[in-house]
């Protein structure tokens, strides 16, 4: 849930990656006298935290509680990657056990996105309590990385209105949203049920037995992380998986599968329509052939859903699943920390009237609005990947060794027909510019036809 940024005091190999990193005292930051430890699955990061001006998305947050990362390890950091916007929910932030967050404008250690919800004067503020997220497919540019601050982005908003509006929802329908697995201390997590898992051999089903949650739960449970570059199971599910196709782990622990075979799979999310999973993103080719013509055709690829019993098989693990980045990419993710109407819309966040600039009152409750307050937190999903196109793509880039074409729909919204009318993002002419050939061409002919009649006319004459 914390904020942290590459510092200039950190000269370890991770931070000499980075040609400018953060200065906190060039930046004109508070010291907060606090410092920030946090262990990742894998990496380290601690330091001093400071409070500094954050833009993000055009959104400023004037106190915003920062760890300068003084000591990183183990993180591939880049010109191109500084630091983590942790997005879980606020009450799993380290900073603020140390900085606990208060109902004023005074500085504190509140995650980001209460920050964002509470800026005032409201009017600054996001108009809905939610951030949206869709992640890119390395080598299709049909669905760009993108993140929507209240409000959708262009690219899915249509089909997000349509289903508001009453369109069909379904399996390429509009957002679906569940509540969220609590831990005993609260909601930590971006956190759901398992409902089921299929994957599909020849055409076959073959439903996944997943058994019990780890913690005793009905159904196994599974955490959404952006950070985690695979999909992470524990031993009994990862098996039940790969050995659906007929899989075993090999010697070294990991499963492989032929680069050219397919892992065609859906997953339910508690009582959500089945999410199909792009083949291309559960298997990943030697780093040798990550480009499309290098693949040979008996190359073995590596499974990007894989166990993780150190962390996730014990009573005492955050769940059973860590579904990262290969699942992100098929869906789009909506955190919302309000709950939706029915329709999918959100009311607005604050009081009728309310500035956030009145004076705090603490006997009247009507214009005081704490940045945390009223936190109901909703995850939504909505599927982007069509079966029937993931597969052609696959069979693209594994069989043929040719690169993706993305003259077919984003995300497929309308079922397995591959039409264009859920707004790809082919390069084709605008309208306009289609109409002004049209009558160009139109001119030019009829000029021509009245040269020829005037020149046979002519003749004749």
């Amino acid at each position: 849930s914390d904020l942290w940024i590459a510092s200039s005091s950190c000269n370890t190999a991770p931070c000499n990656q980075v040609p400018k990193r953060y200065d906190p005292a060039r930046s004109g930051s508070t010291d907060t006298g606090q410092s920030f430890t946090i262990d990742y699955l894998q990496g380290h990061v601690d330091g001093p935290v400071v409070w500094d001006r954050l833009n993000v998305g055009g959104y400023e947050v004037e106190n915003q509680a920062i760890a300068a990362g003084a000591n990183i390890l183990a993180e591939p950091l880049s010109s191109q990657f500084a630091g983590i916007l942790g997005l879980a929910l606020p009450l799993n932030s380290v900073i603020a056990q140390a900085l606990p967050p208060v109902t004023t404008n005074d500085p504190d250690g509140a995650a980001w996105a209460s920050n964002l919800f509470g800026i005032t004067p409201y009017a600054n503020a996001p108009m809905s309590r939610f951030i949206g997220m869709l992640l890119e497919r390395p080598g299709s540019d049909r669905i760009p990385s993108l993140l929507g601050i209240g409000r959708h982005p262009s690219l899915v908003d249509a089909r997000v209105r349509s289903t508001a509006l009453g369109g069909t929802g379904g399996e390429h329908g509009g957002v679906e949203y569940s509540t969220l697995v609590s831990e005993r201390t609260g909601t930590l997590f971006w956190k759901t049920s398992v409902r089921a898992v299929t994957v599909y051999v020849n055409g076959e089903e073959r439903d996944v037995d997943l058994g019990r949650g780890v913690m005793g739960s009905v159904f196994p449970s599974a955490v959404l992380d952006s950070g985690v570059p695979l999909i992470l199971a524990s031993g009994r599910i990862a098996n039940a998986v790969w050995g659906a196709v007929g899989v075993s782990p090999s010697a070294d622990g990991y499963y492989y599968i032929p680069c050219t075979t397919p892992l065609n799979m859906t997953i339910t999310l508690d009582d959500r329509t089945p999410i199909s999973l792009h083949p291309l993103d559960l298997t990943a080719p030697p780093e040798s052939s990550n480009s499309p013509g290098s693949t040979s055709a008996d190359a073995m690829c590596v499974g990007l859903i894989q166990s993780a019993d150190i962390h996730l098989g014990h009573p005492n693990a955050i769940g059973d699943m860590i579904l990262g980045v290969p699942f992100l990419r098929n869906v789009y993710s909506v955190m919302a920390y309000a709950n939706p109407n029915a329709d999918g819309t959100f009311e607005r966040p604050w009081p009728e009237g309310a500035t956030g600039e009145e004076v705090e009152d603490p006997s009247d409750n009507s214009t005081t609005v704490p940045r945390t307050a009223n936190v109901m937190p909703r995850l939504g999903l909505m599927s982007m990947t069509d079966p029937t196109i993931a597969l052609e793509e696959f069979r693209t880039v594994r069989v043929l060794n040719r690169p993706i074409t993305n003259s077919t729909n984003v995300g497929g919204n309308s079922g397995s027909s591959g039409s264009k009318s859920g707004g790809g993002t082919g390069k084709g002419l605008s309208v306009g510019i289609i109409v002004l050939i049209a009558l160009v061409g139109f001119f030019a002919a009829c000029f021509i036809l009245f040269g020829i009649r005037w020149w046979l006319i002519r003749r004749k004459y």
